[in-house]
């Protein structure tokens, strides 16, 4: 296996079993937040939530354009495979 692969695997599942609460906010943020709800206030539930949806998107836009790279990198060691001259016996 490709040390590569094995310690991308090995910090992705270390980052999801220690790191299980995420606060996508900074204190005063949070600080703000928590006082609305004491006070009854429900708009500040979805705070967290809205800070983390709107972050996934640059990281969708990342992954896209790396899938798009990865295979178009394929498409062409596939045509120089192809075109790479032969050993004739």
């Amino acid at each position: 296996m490709n040390k590569k692969i094995f310690f991308t695997i090995a910090f992705v599942v270390f980052a999801t079993l220690f790191f299980s609460v995420v606060n996508a906010q900074c204190p005063m943020c949070g600080e703000a937040a928590r006082t609305s709800l004491k006070e009854g206030n429900t708009t500040a539930k979805g705070l967290n939530a809205g800070i983390l949806y709107l972050l996934l998107g640059p990281y969708f836009l990342l992954m896209i354009g790396g899938v798009i790279w990865w295979r178009h990198r394929k498409k062409v060691q596939r045509l120089m495979a192809m075109q790479a001259p032969q050993p004739t016996a």
